[in-house]
């Protein structure tokens, strides 16, 4: 069977399995005096305030519905026979070790099935624990679902509110929906708004942030303001030292003056309770603070004080103490704050050593202190992982990749950590030279990191930068070898970053970075980049006529290849001779023959790359109930400054390139100069029913200098894949490929992609997705005229696809398909690049895991 044929069979199987639930009535198990509910719906007198909030005020819902009108839960939970329905419920409510065959019987047996004893009933189990039981409407909960909603509204200010639910009842089809009549007429708002604070210093702390409240004169009234103020209020109080600040929610009270009911007098009284036997409030500070690294408080056998820390153990402690301080931000004698344990506690948490197991806090009044005790467990010494994946790319056609990572743990008892990562790929590629077998590809790496909780060769930075900012470093070393990916090569590395953690944001700093790449096979890139070959080949054609003297000497091999690709690409008359439309071969294909020329140089070209870099993470996910979150990533490198520096004291050896310019070598290996910044913007709305919205910018630019004529293929831009534009492949996507749906690779200085999604729950762990996407990858030179990046007419060269996909949610990891069809293609002529080709059968198929931004 073809791919096509396949193709149409799971459309059919689809269909008719789609076709087979929804025979099923959703009101086939229904008694004769019973009404599915088919449908809240809401009705409104005036204004329509908060309607996307009224669904979780409703007691009683319809279940959920694909796509918002397939009712699949419904309809699995109907095709199953009735009979079954007691013995499935109480079969699923074992656990899964219990349930087996054996247990099914007895259940059949019990429910006097005994027929079904021994049968398996594997598709109605799965359906029954698919599908859901079909809501029935309740009247009741109608009514109580309407009081919901008056008193939501009468919180938010419309005390005047009134909702009744309208019953729509069709006998002959058991089916009802409930509308919801809402008047909510005008609303009441905040007139004045004074405070009493009978604590001076507490008074000072509100008016040092009054700025700040959630309540405000002019407000419409809404208990959800004061609600924020209360908890914002008690942040700023608790973080200054009133560890037990309005614990019982008697000392911050909002009164309100409802004398006119629409323009209403609200005050804020902050003051001990008349019957609190404490009358004043007690601002505490940090008592003793005491460690206990093996989560022991019993038979202290060891105890080291350290800053003022004390350091508890029933054995010998196999740590420097400063490991355990460093990641504590709470010192004794400081004012007490929530906010700092709760610093404490994330640089706990980050830590690669040992795991928190409490903070316990105790309290002493006479003193007004809070003591503290902090209880660690370590990690293991040693940890090995095992890992397996399966991989495609655009040069392997099938992979497996077993790996190995050995982490040893505190090896020189400052919390030092060495990882030893071992990885290999063997796959199947069709123009390696061994088609005969199967696997007939592989890549191996391996790495080395030693990382440090602190800044390593520079002495002091910890007495400038607080605690709260988890500085980190590391060394690595890496190098790995393939053969028939690609071209083949080997690939050397080392590094050393720095880290920190401002707030909300992830600086990374990478002062030395030394990569040296070799490539080998260079004689089978065009058996590997076929379109090349086949423009190579035309362009070859056409200077042949153009010059036979030059066509005698490489075909005496009086001239190599590249000498050749040298003289064609520095012939300016060759070129003004060319038409510059039609023909079998004009100015655009010699266009076309220049850059690929430029591509092939930094995909094949050995080279030393030593980038500087800098970037900067900012992630409001991190932020506990952030609504609309951003997500931004800035970065920018420099590379060959510190071997630039090195040319100029050593005079390296010079050589010169293929556009006759001259360049610096090492060991015969030129190095790479080139400025790069990258901008990666993200932002998510989060709407009701766990629907979101997200979307993204995301712009880059390499610009080569100096000893470079071009950027190395690891640092240059793609377009398409599974987290780009995914209507095209990884290294597809041009403004200037050979011609429509070619599967060229293209590689490019300057990037631009914008992606929108629509992400939305479908049943269980399954969920779903449109999208659209628009981007592509441009020149900055002069003299790549058709991919060369201008303002008037880079939007017309976008390439734009858009399609759906469907989640897969496991909790700890999300797998993803997509399937996404091209809109707008800038292979084609202007004007005529809008839904070319569109086939609905055949979407661009990408497989990913986690969301794509």
């Amino acid at each position: 069977m073809n791919f096509k044929q396949s193709k149409i069979l799971i459309i059919l199987i689809s269909g008719i399995f789609i076709l087979i639930l929804s025979s099923c009535s959703v009101t086939r198990k229904l008694k004769d005096d019973e009404f599915y509910l088919n449908s809240n719906k809401y009705r409104f007198e005036g204004e329509k305030a908060f309607k996307k909030d009224l669904e979780g005020y409703v007691t009683q819902k319809p279940n959920s519905k694909v796509f918002g009108f397939l009712p699949f839960q419904d309809w699995m939970y109907n095709f199953v026979p009735k009979k079954f329905d007691s013995s499935f419920e109480e079969y699923y409510s074992y656990t899964r070790d219990e349930r087996n065959q054996q247990l099914l019987d007895s259940i059949y047996i019990k429910n006097g099935l005994n027929k079904y004893v021994g049968k398996n009933e594997f598709l109605y189990r799965q359906f029954y624990k698919w599908g859901t039981e079909p809501v029935i409407l309740d009247s009741t909960l109608s009514y109580s679902s309407a009081k919901n909603l008056e008193e939501m509204y009468f919180s938010r200010g419309y005390f005047d509110a009134k909702v009744s639910p309208i019953f729509k009842i069709d006998s002959s089809a058991q089916k009802a929906t409930v509308t919801y009549n809402i008047d909510i007429k005008e609303p009441s708002y905040i007139k004045n708004y004074n405070q009493a604070i009978v604590n001076t210093d507490m008074e000072r702390l509100y008016n040092e942030s009054v700025e700040d409240s959630e309540v405000k004169i002019g407000q419409r009234f809404d208990v959800r303001n004061f609600e924020a103020e209360r908890d914002r209020i008690t942040r700023i109080f608790r973080n200054n030292g009133y560890y037990r600040f309005d614990e019982l929610g008697d000392e911050l009270i909002f009164k309100v003056d409802s004398t006119d009911s629409k323009q209403l007098g609200v005050t804020m009284r902050i003051a001990k309770p008349k019957n609190d036997s404490i009358k004043n409030f007690i601002k505490y500070k940090f008592g003793k603070i005491e460690i206990f690294p093996n989560n022991v408080n019993n038979d202290i056998a060891f105890t080291e004080n350290y800053k003022g820390y004390a350091i508890k153990s029933d054995k010998k402690i196999k740590f420097k103490p400063q490991v355990f301080t460093n990641a504590i931000t709470i010192k004794e004698g400081d004012i007490y704050s929530d906010k700092t344990i709760d610093e404490t506690r994330t640089l706990i948490f980050d830590r690669e050593n040992f795991f928190l197991t409490s903070i316990v806090p105790e309290e002493n009044v006479q003193d007004s202190l809070i003591n503290l005790k902090i209880f660690l467990q370590p990690k293991p010494k040693y940890d090995l992982e095992l890992t397996f994946e399966a991989m495609y790319s655009q040069f392997l056609n099938f992979g497996v990749s077993p790996g190995l990572r050995l982490l040893t743990r505190n090896i020189f008892k400052g919390g030092e950590n060495l990882e030893f990562n071992l990885r290999g790929t063997v796959g199947t590629v069709n123009k390696a030279g061994a088609e005969e077998q199967f696997f007939n590809a592989y890549e191996l790496g391996f790495n080395t990191e030693l990382s440090f909780p602190r800044w390593v060769l520079i002495p002091h930075v910890s007495e400038f930068l607080p605690k709260k900012y988890n500085l980190k470093s590391a060394v690595g070393l890496g190098l790995s070898r393939q053969k028939s990916i690609g071209l083949g090569g080997r690939n050397y590395l080392a590094y050393l970053n720095y880290k920190f953690q401002p707030g909300l944001s992830n600086i990374t700093i990478e002062p030395l970075n030394f990569q040296y790449i070799k490539n080998e096979d260079k004689d089978k890139y065009y058996r590997i980049f076929t379109l090349d070959n086949q423009l190579k080949e035309e362009t070859y054609d056409s200077f042949f006529k153009y010059s036979p003297y030059i066509a005698d000497l490489y075909k005496n091999g009086e001239i190599n290849e590249q000498e050749l690709d040298q003289l064609i690409y520095q012939d300016d008359e060759f070129a003004k001779n060319l038409p510059s439309v039609g023909g079998n071969y004009n100015f655009e294909d010699y266009t076309d023959f220049r850059n690929m020329i430029f591509r092939k140089k930094s995909i094949t070209q050995d080279v030393f790359i030593q980038p500087i870099g800098v970037s900067l993470h900012y992630n409001e996910n991190k932020k506990i109930n952030k609504k609309n979150p951003w997500n931004i990533y800035a970065g920018a490198s420099v590379s060959g400054a510190l071997l630039r520096l090195a040319d100029a004291v050593f005079n390296f050896e010079k050589q010169e390139n293929f556009l006759g310019e001259k360049v610096s070598l090492i060991g015969g290996v030129p190095y790479s100069e080139y400025f790069r910044f990258d901008l990666d913007v993200r932002k998510t709305f989060n709407l009701p029913n766990k629907n979101a919205i997200a979307l993204r910018g995301l712009f880059g630019i390499a610009i080569p200098y100096g000893n470079s004529t071009t950027i190395p293929f690891s640092k240059s831009y793609f377009g398409g894949g599974s987290n780009d534009v995914r209507a095209w492949k990884a290294y597809e996507l041009s403004p200037s490929p050979l011609r429509p749906n070619d599967s060229g690779t293209y590689i490019d200085d300057m990037k631009l992609t914008f992606n929108a999604e629509y992400r939305f729950p479908l049943s269980g762990i399954l969920h779903g997705a449109t999208f659209i996407d628009a981007g592509n990858i441009w020149s900055v030179k002069d003299d790549n005229s058709r991919t060369q990046f201008k303002f008037n007419r880079f939007y017309k060269q976008l390439g734009v696809g858009g399609g759906f996909g469907l989640r897969f949610d496991f909790t700890f990891v999300i797998a993803r398909l997509d399937f996404a069809y091209k809109l707008h293609d800038p292979a084609y002529e202007e004007g005529n690049r809008w839904v070319r080709d569109f086939n609905f059968l055949k979407p661009r198929i990408q497989f990913g895991i986690n969301y794509p931004f």
